[in-house]
């Protein structure tokens, strides 16, 4: 689904696992720049390598 929203940013906190990564996938694959944001730097990191959209910095 197309909602014409892609180019927007996102900030979702606790996005490493459960419905914060979900709504991370969701986002991206609808075009935002999504910020991940959680407290294991590992997780983070492992979320942002994520296909589907995901990419690192800014």
């Amino acid at each position: 689904m197309d909602l014409g929203l892609a180019g927007r940013r996102a900030m979702v906190a606790a996005s490493t696992r459960g419905i914060g990564a979900a709504m991370t996938r969701r986002l991206a694959g609808e075009g935002y720049a999504v910020l991940v944001h959680g407290r294991n730097p590992a997780g983070a990191d492992e979320a942002a390598a994520e296909p589907e959209g995901h990419r690192r910095g800014g």
